[in-house]
């Protein structure tokens, strides 16, 4: 197995509605995000304001989880408390509006297929698909390798491996 922390240089950040966000992979290399030509994207935003309303993004299957304490969503007529340590998956035509501020994680998929979950610290029994990072909230050993606190991380290998983490991380699977 590989694990190649991907240069925090090369993350671009630009501002949105309620914050800005650090985009941490956009594939295809070529894409765009303001133009939403993109298969996926991975980024993190900080909620600055408090009470923001998320981008729509047609045809886009989104996954979200709070950084920090957590916020709450209304989605519809009704309200949902997502804790740090909760992932939740929405379609990006769902009007979402937001109060409380602090940092989230997001995988964006068009015309991708993919995951986003938690891994506990321990050891974890891993499928390695077509794209596979690790974000790491906190300094972390992985697979034997020291990563630094705020690190994103390209996962290669293939078929099954086992994959140890010393602290939570966030995973992020996505084929095409």
């Amino acid at each position: 197995m590989n694990i190649r922390v991907l240069d925090p240089a090369t993350r671009r950040v630009t501002s949105w509605s309620g914050g800005t966000t650090t985009e941490l992979y956009l594939y295809p290399a070529d894409g765009s995000y303001a133009e939403r030509r993109f298969a996926f994207r991975i980024s993190s935003a900080s909620v600055d304001l408090p009470e923001s309303r998320f981008t729509r993004l047609d045809g886009v299957t989104r996954f979200l989880t709070p950084l920090s304490s957590g916020f709450y969503l209304k989605r519809g007529r009704h309200w949902q408390y997502l804790q740090n340590g909760d992932v939740l998956r929405f379609s990006g035509e769902e009007d979402v509006l937001c109060r409380g501020s602090g940092r989230d994680l997001n995988l964006m998929l068009k015309g991708a297929r993919g995951d986003m979950r938690i891994l506990p610290a321990g050891d974890h029994a891993l499928t390695i698909h077509a794209f596979t990072f690790l974000y790491c909230p906190s300094e972390t050993e992985v697979g034997g390798q020291n990563v630094p606190a705020d690190s994103f991380s390209e996962i290669t290998a293939s078929g099954f491996s086992t994959l140890h983490v010393s602290k939570p991380c966030v995973l992020f699977t996505v084929d095409l």
